[in-house]
């Protein structure tokens, strides 16, 4: 294992964790595509793998939680009021499932452990206690004290122009890594990225389909969660392009999203595909929406012509190249047959289908309970949430997500509303996604990040939350 990606990162997230520049933010941005990467040596953490961005959203929350003035107590009265409550409910009941269920119904539940190597092809196993249980807990603890972390920094309307930028320096990365991932069939440059692949989990970076076309993966574990990770930046740069006032950089927006959707079909990843359908689908609405409002914005109406010229220019360039070369789409049709249209009859639809049923099914067997976090594997998020924290974790985890959702944004700033309409749009594909490919309960940093600035941006009146609104530059060094 190479040292020096480890020691780069470790230099610029303690360089942040004590700066009072928003250094760790910028960081958490850029390793978002680092997926398949750990910064601390797996044997070192009895063989768990700390990828960059949750050691990083785990530093965000140490500086958030004990670097600045009033963390302890702008934590608790996040957590325990009104807007995050049902969040904070959501995790006690998942330490406490997660604790005793294993326990209380060993033997008794039919699970597909989280660890099914060696298991075989659509085989179960009794439920038992494994460290999967406290390595998930562990990850859904980070995901949730990040949202109360990113409240915290996103209380400052200033910061709010990060996240933009932010987005775009993810979008880049991710479309470097995954034309260098696709390189490595034509020149010798495997190696180089290695240093880059040192999880524990199984790393598909050399899978193919049909006529021995690559599936891309960039520095991910596998081309689904690449594909998912490129439909999420995606989407929330789309929704986003009308929170960017400068016109130069919408373009430069607009650029990287041409490459997103690239890296996207050349992901292969038939969850990825369907993300693409729902975007449109709700890009569509969100039009719709507006063009409701026209009549007292004359803004919104401006903003609908320029999207819609821009949708056109990109239905002519695919018309245009339709007809000159039709023969050109011939692959791609074969490939949405193989993974979407016939994605039914393959062996890899079965046995997901089987581990989200098997999932389902041991919610009921534990009486709604759950069988604890990380003790059933699933693939579908909702049914591995069911299956892991019961009736009572699912019902907190989406009451939080349904305030979020409906509740109004009544900042007078346009740029934060602009923010606030984005995070709820672009909210939809990547959902409905993880409606097909999720294995675990954890709803990640990314949605953190997401939850994170709602919050803040509701919670507007600063002066109602202790420690919210303090300046950034109160960090103080321990």
């Amino acid at each position: 294992m190479s040292l020096l990606p480890i020691a780069l990162y470790w230099g610029f997230a303690l360089t942040g964790l004590f700066s009072r520049k928003p250094i760790l933010l910028w960081l958490f941005f850029v390793s978002l595509p680092f997926g398949s990467m750990v910064v601390v040596p797996t044997n070192l953490t009895m063989g768990l793998s700390l990828t960059p961005q949750s050691m990083t959203a785990m530093l965000i929350v140490v500086h958030e939680l004990l670097l600045r003035r009033s963390g302890p107590g702008a934590f608790a009265t996040l957590a325990l009021r009104g807007s995050g409550l049902a969040l904070f409910l959501f995790w006690i009941v998942g330490i406490v499932v997660t604790l005793f269920a294993p326990r209380l119904f060993a033997g008794l539940i039919e699970v597909v452990p989280m660890n099914a190597t060696g298991l075989g092809f659509m085989n179960t196993a009794p439920l038992v206690q494994t460290k999967q249980n406290f390595s998930q807990l562990a990850y859904i603890t980070v995901s949730i004290f990040a949202v109360f972390a990113f409240a915290r920094i996103f209380c400052d309307g200033v910061r709010l122009q990060i996240l933009t930028r932010g987005i775009m320096i993810t979008g880049v990365i991710v479309i470097v890594t995954g034309l260098l991932d696709f390189a490595t069939t034509y020149v010798p440059i495997g190696p180089l990225l290695q240093p880059f692949r040192t999880a524990e989990y199984a790393i598909l970076d050399s899978v193919t389909i049909g006529n021995e076309t690559k599936r891309v993966t960039g520095l991910m574990p596998e081309a689904s969660s690449y594909g998912g990770l490129t439909l999420v930046v995606l989407s929330l740069l789309w929704f986003l392009r009308r929170a960017i006032p400068e016109a130069k950089m919408k373009r430069r927006a607009d650029a990287i999203m041409a490459g997103l959707a690239l890296m996207l079909v050349m992901s292969t990843s038939s969850a990825g595909y369907v993300g693409i359908a729902v975007l449109l689908t709700i890009i569509g609405l969100e039009w719709g929406v507006r063009a409701g409002r026209v009549e007292r914005s004359g803004p919104t109406l401006r903003g609908i012509r320029g999207e819609f010229i821009l949708a056109l220019i990109g239905l002519g360039a695919l018309a245009t190249i339709v007809l000159a070369a039709p023969q050109m789409f011939d692959p791609i049709i074969e490939r949405l047959n193989t993974l979407v249209f016939t994605k039914t009859e393959s062996l890899s639809y079965l046995e997901r289908s089987m581990w989200t049923r098997t999932s389902y099914e041991a919610g009921w067997s534990s009486y709604l309970i759950g069988v604890g976090l990380g003790s059933t594997r699933a693939s579908n998020f909702a049914a591995a949430l069911f299956g892991s924290a019961g009736l009572l974790g699912i019902m907190f985890y989406f009451g939080f997500v349904a305030q979020r959702l409906i509740q109004t944004i009544r900042s007078p700033d346009p740029v934060a509303q602009a923010v606030a309409s984005a995070l709820k749009w672009s909210f939809f594909p990547p959902f409905a996604v993880s409606l097909l490919v999720a294995t675990t309960p954890d709803f990640g940093t990314i949605e953190a990040l997401r939850w994170g600035i709602l919050l803040a941006l509701f919670l507007a009146d600063r002066s109602r939350v202790p420690g919210i609104g303090e300046p950034h530059v109160a960090s103080r060094r321990p």
